[in-house]
């Protein structure tokens, strides 16, 4: 590869980064990822994952689609969404680990990936290279997997709470028995017979979630009551949001402790994350306080993490900027990121179910608090 000079300078990138770079705020050239980046793209090597600042990920998308990319490390995510081919796609490994544990990949989760190879106009052919553990090796198994794309399309069905409001909200029990035998679960269960037989597991998922929301007092003779019309507006942590924000228990609280609440309930705890400072104060202890006495909050556990959020949500409450926060946690940037997206998106629908002018106006409130904090970035 030396020989070939194939990974010598470009100036030319350096050019680009420079450029695409200009008008954002210096503190981005501080980070690690940046540092690296601008090391290695002028040499044809990037890498891309979902940690990188959407600035980063723009520029090693438009250099690797420009061609200027020789090498580039990255996540699977990177093969979905965007047509972003090449030459020769390379597996480290065809063990992958989904959240729960570590596993082999299955023939449609390669062939996403491996289907990158060839460029179309370009190449002929494309090629697939895959590092494998002796340790691991069965090869039975590797032959099922990148041979052909064997697994079947699967249902994924599931009903989630908005669906079965909705559902009680806009239909009657004949209109809800007919819909929940028409979808693709019961037609691959069934066949052409389908919409002929009830299916069970669809029919049985509603009523146990129906009378879930019934014991809570969220539907009441059939009929949506106040909080069920609040959860029909919200698409996740429908029970949960509507718990808090339906309820009373909200009227106790400030921006600061509404968005410690968001911040939970975003946040998905990790063994390796770290937080450099907490912010211990009276708002936080009344928040606790208020969450023990709760029946239903009281249970949930991602109010463990209470102390945590506040080394994320105290900083941009008093001012901070994204790059004050990164120096608080060993949270990757885009991680960060995408927690404070997901507040806003909670923010957006809870100001959208409520009828409450008091709670929405804190809620704009918490919104611009959060759009100050990432706005240097370009995220919104």
């Amino acid at each position: 590869l030396k020989e070939k000079n194939i990974f010598k300078l470009n100036t030319n990138i350096t050019s680009f980064i420079r450029n695409k770079l200009r008008s954002c705020p210096p503190e981005i050239n501080t980070l690690q990822s940046t540092r690296i980046l601008r090391q290695t793209l002028p040499h044809g090597i990037g890498f891309h994952h979902a940690g990188l600042l959407p600035i980063l990920k723009d520029i090693v998308e438009e250099l690797f689609s420009q061609g200027l990319i020789k090498v580039l490390y990255t996540t699977e995510t990177f093969a979905v969404g965007i047509n972003m081919p090449a030459k020769t796609v390379c597996f480290e490994s065809l063990r992958k680990f989904d959240g729960f544990s570590f596993r082999i990949l299955n023939s449609k989760e390669f062939f996403q990936i491996a289907g990158r190879a060839g460029r179309r106009g370009i190449d002929k052919e494309g090629f697939v290279y895959v590092m494998v553990n002796r340790r691991d090796l069965d090869y039975p198994k590797m032959k099922s997997i990148t041979t052909e794309d064997r697994e079947p399309i699967r249902s994924q069905f599931k009903l989630s709470v908005n669906t079965v409001l909705n559902l009680i909200q806009q239909h009657n029990e004949i209109e809800i028995d007919k819909i929940l035998s028409m979808s693709f679960h019961s037609y691959q269960k069934y066949g052409p017979l389908y919409m002929k037989k009830k299916n069970v597991r669809s029919h049985n998922a509603f009523f146990k979630t129906k009378k879930k929301l019934e014991a809570l007092g969220y539907v009441k003779n059939n009929t949506l009551t106040e909080k069920g019309i609040f959860s029909a507006k919200i698409y996740a942590d429908e029970i949960l949001l509507g718990e808090i924000f339906a309820t009373d228990i909200y009227k106790k609280f400030n921006e600061y402790q509404i968005l410690l609440l968001l911040g939970c309930i975003c946040f998905e705890a990790r063994e390796r994350t770290t937080f450099s400072q907490r912010f211990r104060t009276t708002f936080l202890s009344d928040l606790k306080r208020a969450i023990r006495s709760d029946h239903y909050l009281n249970k949930e556990k991602r109010f463990e993490q209470l102390d945590n959020i506040t080394a994320l949500i105290h900083p941009c409450y008093h001012g901070s900027t994204i790059f004050d926060i990164l120096k608080n946690t060993n949270l990757l940037e885009g991680d960060l990121i995408r927690i404070f997206r997901q507040i806003l998106d909670r923010i957006g629908q809870i100001r959208n179910a409520t009828t409450d002018e008091r709670l929405s106006a804190m809620l704009h409130n918490s919104q611009t608090l959060i759009i100050d904090c990432l706005k240097d970035i370009d995220v919104l």
